[in-house]
């Protein structure tokens, strides 16, 4: 398994091969906090050879090493390569991550979580060696590290990326006691998700292992019964449709001894992906809306779909393997858009009008049809139907149709026709189901299957 290499050795094959693999990102950002110095900065350097390699990666990365410039100079100094090569990109998207970090300490001001950490969009780490005393965690790598690490979190109240609090291990043995699970055993540091912190876990039931996402969601603190009990409602038909093609599965949820759940785990979003051919795009397309269809058939909206909603495995072999799209937080937004600032939690560059004006009706089965347009454009394109942040995103939204497809990248006008009606301003404008949207798309590709 790539966790258990030699970290030289990964650092070695990305400094001297003809065709790097973008698929070392996320092991590569882990060795930035490696105990060796030499590790470190070899990592930083790496990430600036693949950054070289896969430009389109560019604006997924600097968040990532933006949240960890505060405690690391291998990634201060692989950012300032990267800004150097790539000027305008870094700079659009740490604006776009310190607009995000101030909105979400704006909220937290006015909310009763007390959280003081920021959030990174799809920050993904891989387990590293070691073991810790209760056999549960396999993750550190170094006692007076782990050590010095505790007294700045008691310090700080910052725990992103770091060796959980003794208290972390005490609610955790009851999680583990009250799941469906036989034994879960941590494999990685807690990640910053979209919703809140996120354990990359394996879980066993019936001596069957299974990589496990359990997640911890923001402001559920006993303080707002009417949010938590609507919350408990979606997460409930989460759950009943987990069984459905192409939705990110809900194992388990309860809210004792807080509010947890545990779902298939996923190292990657459509927005750390670059963009694939357009056949391919179709097929990825075509699984979304199928998924989408059946879950209006049962009375469901997703309510948030974005590219950051969309979670893939990220662990094939072979760069060319197919994975298949997962649609993920299932109806979440549909309850965190009256408490939170929606913008944490859906993209605005992909949000429907109707987010915006209520003019333009209700968030409905008519919003994700929208929303699966603009994950479409994302898909055959490579980039998001409209760009700036969100005040400029909104002007654009409800003002002006995005470039169309064709004029962005090498695709059939097909594509232009089945994008713009999906993104349509007006709801009846739009696909009148996610199924006749479903079928425009199949006739994207032919004869591939």
């Amino acid at each position: 398994m790539t966790s258990e290499r030699d970290p030289r050795v990964l650092v070695a094959e990305v400094l001297t091969a003809t065709d790097v693999d973008r698929n070392s990102i996320p092991r590569l950002l882990d060795l930035l906090d490696d105990g060796d110095r030499q590790v470190r900065l070899g990592a930083a350097t790496a990430l600036c050879v693949v950054a070289d390699a896969h430009p389109g990666a560019v604006a997924s990365l600097v968040g990532r090493l933006a949240d960890r410039t505060d405690e690391s100079l291998a990634a201060t100094l692989a950012l300032e390569y990267i800004a150097d090569q790539y000027p305008t990109v870094v700079e659009d998207r740490l604006d776009q991550w310190e607009t995000s970090l101030e909105a979400r300490h704006d909220v937290e001001r006015s909310t009763p979580t007390g959280r003081t950490d920021s959030r990174e969009m799809g920050r993904t780490r891989v387990a590293g060696s070691g073991t810790d005393s209760d056999g549960r965690q396999v993750y550190t790598d170094d006692e007076d590290e782990d050590a010095q690490r505790q007294g700045a979190d008691n310090e700080d109240g910052n725990t992103i990326g770091q060796r959980p609090r003794a208290a972390d291990a005490e609610w955790r043995s009851l999680i583990e006691y009250e799941s469906r699970f036989d034994s879960l055993t941590v494999l990685a540091p807690r990640e910053r998700r979209r919703y809140g912190d996120t354990y990359r876990t394996l879980g066993v039931v019936d001596e069957t292992e299974h990589a496990v996402a359990l997640r911890l969601l923001d402001g559920v603190d006993g303080t707002d019964e009417a949010f938590e009990a609507a919350l408990s409602t979606r997460l409930d038909d989460w759950r009943a449709v987990s069984e459905v093609e192409n939705v990110l599965t809900l194992y388990d949820w309860q809210d004792d001894p807080r509010l947890w759940l545990a779902t298939e785990y996923t190292a990657e979003t459509l927005a750390d992906r670059e963009r694939v051919p357009t056949a391919e795009a179709a097929w990825h397309a075509e699984q979304l809306a199928e998924a989408v269809a059946t879950l209006h058939e049962r009375g469901l909206v997703h309510a948030g779909i974005d590219a950051e909603s969309v979670a893939y495995y990220g662990n094939v072999i072979e760069e060319s393997d197919r994975q298949p799209p997962l649609l993920d937080n299932l109806g979440l937004l549909s309850v965190y858009r009256h408490r939170f600032d929606p913008s944490e939690f859906l993209d605005p560059r992909y949000a429907a009008p109707e987010y915006y004006q209520r003019r333009f009706g209700r968030i409905d089965h008519a919003t994700d049809i929208y929303g699966l347009g603009a994950v479409c454009y994302r898909l055959f394109t490579g980039q998001p139907p409209y760009t700036g942040a969100f005040d400029a995103a909104r002007e654009s939204i409800l003002s002006a149709d995005p470039p169309e497809p064709s004029a962005v990248a090498d695709v059939p006008p097909a594509v232009d026709d089945i994008v713009g009606k999906a993104m349509a301003r007006r709801k009846l404008a739009r696909y009148e189901t996610a199924a006749h949207l479903r079928q425009e798309l199949r006739s994207l590709r032919g004869g591939d299957e």
